[in-house]
């Protein structure tokens, strides 16, 4: 019967200790699903960059990380566009224009991204033997 808030860049708290995350940019919400959901389908670049960006313990060590690239807007000075957009390889002309509200895109699972059957489709495919 109790809720804690955790908020972090650290990535593996949030698989450790949360049960729904809710994934922030530019002050607003821009993916949210459950931890589970959130790790393995994505559905928002800013959050696909993230857990690219994180070492892992099933990579050798040759593997190096996929940052994310360029430098964030500044939030005094915003477009109506995504603010990712800058920073994104999905974004298109109309992420320039308007920026895209929380979208159920599966059940329990939103995300504010025009493009995120792409950010999808991008996601290497589960063996299904190994389900």
């Amino acid at each position: 019967g109790t809720a804690v808030i955790i908020i972090t860049h650290n990535l593996g708290v949030v698989a450790r200790y949360a049960d729904r995350v809710n994934v922030m940019y530019a002050g607003r919400i821009v993916e949210t699903a459950t931890a589970l959901d959130l790790y393995h389908e994505p559905r928002h670049p800013y959050t696909l960059g993230l857990l690219k960006s994180v070492p892992r313990l099933d990579q050798t060590k040759k593997e190096k990380l996929d940052p994310i690239e360029g430098v964030p807007q500044d939030l005094i000075h915003m477009d109506n566009g995504c603010p990712f957009r800058p920073r994104c390889r999905f974004a298109v002309d109309r992420c320039k224009e308007e920026n895209p509200p929380l979208m159920p895109v599966a059940e329990n699972h939103a995300s504010a991204c025009w493009e995120w059957e792409r950010v999808a489709a991008a996601q290497p495919k589960k063996d299904a033997d190994a389900a």
